[in-house]
């Protein structure tokens, strides 16, 4: 058996890494010179900058590839007591709070607030279709404005409109703690008590060091090599691969679709038209990444936490800011702080596409606003911007999940966070349960055979 793998972001690279420690031939093709997809540090005048996630949640399938890497060494977890959220309201960023004895002194909500959000352990659990992040956030904890608690969850790993992504596949944990415990906030107790909690972390020398890693282990990744065409023949794949202006013609069992869905769109609309046209609809709103440096003296917030997040109430420019040198060591001199700010997102697109030097000037003026900033200017200051960010999981995304199933029967499969979620760690699990699919259908057909 040979599979395709098109796509070296990290669900194609953990993909062909588990294919190989299974067995199974593969060829891994990436258009670009560099593996990883958003998986991006940018080094520049000593400021070490993550273009995409900033920080990783550890979970069992990421611990043993960083194991088997022997990455140990470079993990840098995040520091406990900088794991406090912060939500900004009414100009003033509030801590959320993080267990019971914080909430009782919470500022963030009124005590009527307060009141209605313990009772949701009373509230009995439902099913109800396509329920939104808000419907779910009001219907179990009765608050009008919902946003302020849902903004850590939203903001920090989507990007996106509560109002619009489905709680059943943009957060399906807060459904499994509904349904299995009965209420959010006893689940929550409940996994604390387990110690299940997920481990924040980061690598010493940036978020690229792990798809590097897998990459100088796979002996069939092939860079610069864009496919551009799929075919299929008498149940065999075809793929037509452009390098240095030659082009070669493949065949293959199976092929694994590593990529964004407009991309997956362009290579399957003459073999798969209604799968193509179904990722057409999957929204990947832009985002500007916005990394601002000061002198430490000339900002006034003590910048005790892991950043603050901005609900739409707060009519704000940016989404939200993560205190980076809050969190890990090395990403600026030690006189300095790193702000990586996030413009853009399913509610402020317009803005992540403001000409550079206003959108600069905007998160500078509201960081200085914010944070207590006295600098007339930052010290640096770079934007990266992201056209396709994340995907959302909205109504729209519904039809490509049902289809990608259906494909399977084909030889068709997906690794991408379009389908498996956008977490690193959620992908890392998922390509390596889509490996030991793979290897079963090789030995049934070995059997068979």
């Amino acid at each position: 058996m040979r599979v395709a793998i098109i796509g070296a972001g990290i669900s194609g690279l953990a993909l062909a890494y588990n294919l190989q420690k299974l067995g199974i031939a593969y060829d891994l093709f990436e258009a670009g010179s560099q593996v990883g997809g958003n998986m991006r540090t940018l080094r520049q005048k000593g400021y070490t900058m993550e273009l995409g996630p900033s920080v990783l949640q550890m979970n069992e399938q990421l611990l043993e590839l960083i194991t088997e890497l022997k990455l140990e060494g470079d993990v840098m977890p995040l520091t406990p007591r900088n794991n406090n959220r912060y939500v900004l309201r009414q100009g003033s960023y509030l801590p959320v709070p993080s267990c019971p004895k914080t909430f009782l002194a919470d500022k963030l909500f009124s005590w009527e607030d307060r009141y209605r959000i313990l009772q949701e352990r009373k509230v009995p659990p439902a099913q109800i279709e396509n329920e939104t992040i808000t419907q779910f956030f009001e219907r179990r904890f009765g608050l009008q404005h919902a946003d302020y608690l849902a903004a850590p969850l939203i903001s920090g790993l989507h990007g996106g409109d509560p109002d619009q992504l489905l709680v059943s596949k943009a957060f399906p944990e807060l459904k499994e703690l509904e349904t299995r415990y009965g209420s959010v906030l006893e689940g929550l107790v409940q996994k604390k008590q387990k110690g299940v909690f997920q481990r924040a972390f980061s690598f010493r020398n940036g978020m690229d060091t792990l798809p590097q890693a897998i990459a100088d282990k796979l002996i069939s990744l092939h860079t610069e090599h864009k496919v551009e065409f799929i075919a299929r023949h008498q149940g065999k794949f075809i793929i037509s691969c452009a390098s240095n202006g030659d082009h070669d013609t493949e065949e293959y069992d199976k092929i694994v679709l590593a990529l964004p869905a407009h991309q997956a769109a362009e290579l399957l609309e003459f073999t798969y038209p209604g799968m193509a046209a179904a990722l057409q609809n999957i929204n990947y709103p832009p985002m500007a990444v916005v990394h601002t440096v000061y002198n430490r003296a000339e900002v006034g917030h003590s910048l005790k936490g892991f950043g603050g997040l901005n609900p739409r109430q707060e009519d704000t420019f940016t989404a939200g800011s993560i205190w980076t040198s809050s969190l890990f060591e090395g990403r600026c001199r030690a006189h300095e702080v790193m702000f990586t700010s996030f413009v853009g997102g399913a509610r402020f697109a317009e803005n992540a596409r403001s000409a550079e030097k206003q959108l600069l000037n905007q998160v500078h003026e509201e960081l200085c606003a914010t944070y207590e900033i006295t600098a007339l200017t930052p010290a640096f200051q770079h934007v990266h911007l992201w056209e396709h960010s994340m995907p959302q999981y909205d109504l729209y995304i519904e039809d490509a999940h049902e289809l990608s199933k259906t494909l399977e029967n084909d030889g068709l499969f997906i690794s991408a966070s379009w389908r498996s979620g956008v977490s690193v760690a959620t992908c890392v699990r998922e390509a390596k349960t889509l490996a030991s699919k793979i290897n079963s259908e090789a030995s049934s057909r070995t059997i068979a055979d």
